[in-house]
């Protein structure tokens, strides 16, 4: 009997061994994208270095076999400052199809929790894929409408993804010539554009006829509620239509297009056309500021020198009135500061200013910009992100 009771108590440390040792033991979640369970239709399928098998029947000389098609690319598509992975697998079950899908690790606390897969297509020709402002994207070749499966792939598409509650969901597909598009919304009495990012894009004026016109409305009603002014405040936004002509009278008669924004994705003050590299968490964009001012965020290592880099403070024609630096926190896992990585860092800073004499009057705006640290001084090495407040 005692012998029995050792030989279960050794099989159960060994199980409890397993379990903990186990990537994917501590509530599914793994230590590498490669190693993660996602679903495919409402069945998990779990990676082992890459790869999973099972039999199509018992006995069958088929197996269906799902792999990783390619290495990870890393991004933050939950906006915790943490990096998930986006990859491609494909899906063969031994017939002439291979099904090709797009699936999210989302990363928590370094260990990885896989979401459900979007089927791209059968035996596409996959592209690239990229993480940009907490949208991922396949881009990949299919075959055009009727073709049949034996032609080459040759029509450019693109899958565009977001993230919520930790489920991968897919922006509806685009029409003829609609684009995704990421850019600031600014909406108010004699105002309703958006200007996407990059220099020198045009602002365009939002279509009365856009589905989502109404949506927009009511987030960024939402969204700015506590801004003053609050109706010229620009909000970072992602949205999906097409470029039109613009209206011949009324206020949107003085822009040179329209955009039809057929779906709204996301928006948040937070976020902006920089958020890949640095992103301030105070204070947010459109904030009434006062003197001393506290800034915090997160920064990519490459935004840092020596673990800071410079930030000024403008007032409406931008002249500076304010210049100083934040400096990289602690990590909490470790008690350390390393700003030598490519991951996100934690900033913090305080910029002490004078009101400037404007804001008493005419205009109370000011931009605080964040800079990146550039020790070459080369121009083609410096970057920044600008953020409206208010005086």
């Amino acid at each position: 009997m005692k012998k029995l009771i050792l030989i279960l108590a050794v099989v159960g440390v060994a199980i409890a061994g397993y379990f903990y040792y186990s990537p994917k033991a501590d509530n599914n979640l793994a230590d590498s994208p490669k190693n993660a369970t996602y679903i495919i239709g409402d069945k998990p399928v779990t990676l082992v270095d890459g790869k999973f098998e099972e039999e199509i029947a018992p006995g069958a000389a088929s197996k269906r076999i799902v792999m990783a098609f390619n290495e990870p690319v890393y991004g933050d598509l939950d906006g915790d400052a943490d990096d998930d992975a986006l990859m491609l697998i494909t899906d063969d079950s031994g017939g002439s199809g291979t099904f090709y899908y797009a699936v999210v690790a989302v990363n928590d606390g370094g260990k990885y929790k896989g979401t459900n897969a979007i089927l791209l297509g059968d035996r596409i020709a996959p592209q690239t894929t990229e993480m940009r402002t907490g949208v991922a994207i396949a881009n990949y070749a299919d075959r055009a409408p009727g073709e049949p499966m034996t032609a080459r792939p040759s029509i450019g598409k693109s899958a565009y993804m977001t993230l919520g509650n930790g489920k991968l969901k897919e922006i509806a597909p685009l029409s003829k010539g609609e684009q995704v598009l990421f850019g600031y919304l600014t909406i108010g009495h004699e105002a309703r554009s958006f200007r996407p990012c990059g220099e020198g894009q045009p602002e365009y004026w939002l279509s009365g006829d856009s589905p989502a016109l109404d949506k927009l409305k009511k987030t960024y009603a939402d969204e700015v509620s506590d801004v003053l002014p609050a109706a010229y405040a620009p909000l970072f936004a992602v949205v999906s239509g097409k470029i039109v002509a613009a209206p011949e009278d009324g206020f949107g008669a003085d822009y040179d297009y329209a955009l039809r924004v057929s779906e709204f994705v996301r928006a948040d003050r937070e976020g902006s056309c920089k958020s890949d590299l640095v992103v301030a968490s105070s204070p947010l964009a459109g904030s009434t500021i006062s003197s001393p001012l506290t800034v915090e965020g997160f920064a990519r290592g490459l935004w840092y020198f020596e673990a800071s880099f410079p930030i000024v403070l403008t007032d409406w024609d931008g002249k500076i009135i304010a210049e100083h630096y934040v400096t990289a926190e602690e990590d909490p896992s470790t008690g350390e500061v390393n700003w030598m990585t490519e991951k996100f860092v934690p900033f913090k800073g305080v910029i002490e200013f004078k009101k400037p004499e404007s804001a008493n009057g005419f205009s109370k705006r000011g931009t605080l910009i964040l800079k990146k640290d550039n020790p070459s001084g080369l121009p083609e090495h410096d970057d920044a992100l600008e953020i409206p407040v208010y005086f």
